[in-house]
């Protein structure tokens, strides 16, 4: 009989070699019977499982009993976010479910441990959701986050790593590097990969890569994975036909149940002088094309008006009917010529 000490009821379970019988909760049950050993299972512990536990044993030769203290701990996989607000950056380690409070430390490359801000709150069954936040300086290029779970055994790290700037220039390619250091094992590890732009506080995906099923997605056309590195464990990016908008911060997240990695590129572009000349050329002509076509406007407008100036200086009559020019024919001149040489007077000297 297994008797759960800290509840007021009791859960029974009694096994001999014909029967099983079972009373309490759907979640227990008995390992097979032996002559020497009486075990039980709970499944789906939960941590309102965990306390003091008393087996009794009787048979005809005598009975025994036997006291067991349960502990039940939860340590759901902790995630490393970094986080770029206005001029200052930082680095959170959370983990949403845990029991106990776990151990959290932080350390830098030279590693001296830092002081950091932990947030905590009490889930609705007594676990804990932790925050832990790290300000970043820029005189360290890594830093480090481990969380330990005592009870458990268990230890989660996370690794950010700052790489150099890279410079370079409009139209040209770059490579990003992002790399599973030899410290870190993925040995029977389903890990998942990340490239992402950090811009303004947000994050925008460019590539994943899920190793259970091999899959990548690409959402920027311009970037590109090497799958021959993928297997070696290099997720390396590159960026082709590069544009000034493309400056600013990339980052690579390399994640699984043990660890995860972080690695951050500073991006700058710089406008190309061949282009640059290129472009200011194109706006020469452009310029050019604006004033001749300016001018053949100019000279359009000009005709237009002198045209219609000529044609109003025609005056008509009111109801716009042309008056009638009378016709005199050669002849009709010649005779009115002559008649007025006729009634001219004749003068003459007296």
């Amino acid at each position: 009989t297994w008797n759960i000490l800290k509840l007021p009821t009791y859960l029974y379970i009694i096994t001999n070699m014909t029967s099983t019988r079972h009373e309490g909760t759907g979640r227990a049950g008995c390992l097979p019977y032996t002559h020497t050993i009486a075990e039980w299972i709970s499944r789906r512990l939960s941590l309102l499982d965990e306390g003091n536990y008393d087996c009794y044993v009787s048979t005809a030769n005598g009975s025994t009993r036997n006291k067991v203290v349960l502990k039940v701990g939860a340590f759901l996989t902790p995630v490393m976010k970094y986080e770029k607000r206005n001029t200052s950056s930082f680095l959170i380690c959370s983990v949403f479910s845990v029991y106990p409070r776990p151990v959290i430390t932080w350390k830098t490359d030279s590693s001296t441990p830092v002081s950091e801000k932990n947030t905590g709150e009490i889930g609705p069954l007594g676990s804990f959701y932790i925050n832990s936040t790290q300000n970043i300086t820029g005189s360290n290029s890594s830093y480090e986050c481990t969380i330990k779970n005592s009870l458990l055994k268990q230890t989660w790290m996370g690794r950010w790593t700052k790489e150099g700037g890279l410079h370079n220039k409009q139209g040209e390619h770059v490579s990003l590097s992002c790399q599973f250091g030899s410290n870190f094992s993925l040995l029977n590890q389903d890990f998942r990969v990340t490239w992402s732009r950090v811009e303004n506080g947000m994050s925008s995906v460019l590539a994943s890569y899920l190793s259970s099923s091999q899959k990548m997605i690409i959402s920027e056309p311009r970037l590109s994975l090497n799958k021959e590195l993928i297997s070696q464990r290099d997720f390396s990016v590159n960026l082709i036909n590069l544009r000034l908008l493309d400056s600013g911060e990339y980052l690579c997240n390399i994640s699984s149940s043990k660890y995860t990695l972080l690695t951050i590129h500073t991006l700058h572009l710089e406008l190309n002088q061949g282009t640059a000349s290129q472009n200011r050329y194109q706006w020469i002509w452009a310029g050019l094309a604006i004033v001749v076509f300016l001018i053949l406007a100019v000279s359009c407008y000009a005709v237009y008006n002198r045209s219609n100036t000529e044609t109003k200086g025609h005056s008509y009559p009111a109801d716009g009917v042309q008056p009638e020019r009378s016709h005199v024919s050669t002849d009709e001149r010649a005779s009115n010529t002559d008649n007025a040489e006729e009634n001219m007077p004749l003068l003459g000297s007296l």
